[in-house]
């Protein structure tokens, strides 16, 4: 895009912030250009609601692996309680006040020794402390649910990456879907400009007598049938379009610069297959699944242990505790559940049968990756053979279409050899574009589900 401006015709004054904002706003205008396939990428990864929604879950689950670090850290807190009793706590003993007086001799007990009835406890008391607990051994747990917190923020990355890949599939299909339509749309106008051309022409050779009227009404079909073929390409350009835009979250769209990758094979499809099995996020998913089931077994085995933890506490505050004087705490308890009725070893049967699970999971997954990498390279193989079959027959098409038209000019050929030469080329031409088009969708997810994203956003 080019931008001429008069300098001359700009005034300096002493507002040099609206200068800077004017000759901002023309560089704007003098670098904008269409979007490309990379462009429109790292717009879908920050404005997709699908994507920001994996990449807050990502970010939750790596809250959530701190707040498991903290199972190894003491835990450390404050606690009130104030009460009030039906009534006090008393012991009398006057009876037994009584009774020494007599084994003493004393006429009058309760003169002489006095009140024996006792309050221990007032019926209002209240009390304050810091507690303090932390576990010194609990089996392998702490360790096993660190170590399955770690797996599954793993996993968490690793479905947030298929996630972006899903939603990378599904631009490169867009994107290069609105690639087709504009180009089925300047092609379906340039077939509607060459008939409008040979109609005008065939009514001139008509009302100058050259040719019948019959000769007129072929080309006055086939104009009818372009012009109906061109405004059908438009709406499909103009849905895809929109598809794009709602997936890249953008109002408007200006153009695409991203062109077809001329079809080739760039490598055997064993390679492609390797490369399928070692960097394909589903395969990763399942080994991190067979990982954590292997720690669900330990924390299961965890059981037959005992748990052993401190801890103390500190008083803070008291009101009405006479026979409580001690001030602090400190103790270690220990846990050792010897029978609970065969539940564990149940448990980790479970958990030995998950990993088997997980491993025919794992076989299933590499032969159905393996069939559809295969799929994706044979259609690529498929489009290559059709594309340059395609471009002999356009060569062939192109010298046909000059003939009928030159045969019609000089009066040997009929307006509905012309108008026939001009379609058969136009259905190359589509057949062409769509051979691109079904080999870039292909090798584009091809390459995304190899863990190869960028490299196929660079070669676009």
């Amino acid at each position: 895009m080019k931008t001429i401006i008069n300098f001359s015709s700009i005034k300096l004054s002493n507002k040099p912030i609206k200068l800077l904002l004017l000759l901002g706003f023309i560089t704007t205008l003098a670098n904008a250009q269409d979007l490309t396939l990379k462009e429109a990428y790292n717009l879908m990864l920050s404005n997709n609601g699908e994507a920001k929604a994996s990449s807050f879950e990502l970010k939750a689950m790596e809250e959530e692996h701190k707040a498991i670090k903290g199972l190894r850290l003491p835990t450390v807190g404050v606690s009130g309680t104030y009460l009030h009793l039906d009534e006090d706590i008393a012991v009398d003993l006057n009876a037994q006040r009584n009774m020494v007086g007599g084994l003493l001799s004393i006429p009058n007990p309760a003169v002489v020794l006095g009140d024996w009835n006792f309050t221990l406890q007032e019926k209002n008391l209240g009390f304050a402390t810091a507690d303090f607990s932390m576990p010194i051994f609990a089996g392998g747990k702490i360790n096993a649910a660190n170590k399955a917190s770690e797996i599954k923020l793993a996993l968490t990355e690793t479905k947030h990456q298929i996630k972006e890949n899903e939603l990378t599939i599904n631009l490169i299909n867009y994107f290069f879907k609105l690639k087709l339509a504009k180009e089925a749309v300047q092609l379906r106008q340039e077939v509607y400009n060459v008939i409008l051309l040979h109609n005008n022409q065939a009514n001139k050779f008509f009302e100058n007598g050259l040719i019948p009227e019959v000769e007129t009404l072929n080309a006055k079909v086939a104009l009818s049938n372009a012009k109906r073929e061109l405004l059908a390409a438009k709406k499909d350009e103009a849905l895809a379009i929109t598809a794009v835009q709602n997936l890249i979250g953008v109002n408007s769209i200006e153009g695409i610069s991203t062109t077809f990758k001329e079809p080739t094979i760039v490598k055997p499809l064993n390679e492609f297959q390797d490369d399928m099995l070692t960097e394909n996020n589903q395969l990763k998913t399942i080994e991190k699944n067979h990982e954590l089931a292997e720690v669900g077994v330990k924390v299961e085995n965890s059981d037959y242990f005992p748990k052993v933890g401190v801890m103390g506490k500190y008083v803070l505050w008291k009101d009405n505790l006479p026979l409580v004087d001690t001030k602090w705490f400190v103790g270690v308890g220990v846990e050792w559940e010897l029978f609970n009725g065969f539940q564990r070893e149940h448990k980790i049967k479970a958990s030995k049968y998950k990993i088997e699970q997980v491993e025919e999971f794992d076989k299933q997954a590499r032969l159905n990756l393996t069939t559809y990498t295969e799929k994706l390279y044979n259609t690529m193989q498929k489009e290559l053979e059709q594309y340059e079959s395609l471009n002999a027959d356009e060569a062939l098409a192109k010298k046909l279409k000059f003939m009928r038209t030159r045969a019609f000019e000089e009066g040997t050929g009929t307006s509905l050899e012309v108008v026939d030469a001009t379609l058969k080329l136009s259905e190359i031409q589509l057949h062409k574009i769509k051979a691109l088009f079904e080999y870039n969708v292909a090798y584009g997810e091809l390459m995304v589900l190899t863990g190869k994203t960028a490299s196929f956003l660079n070669q676009n």
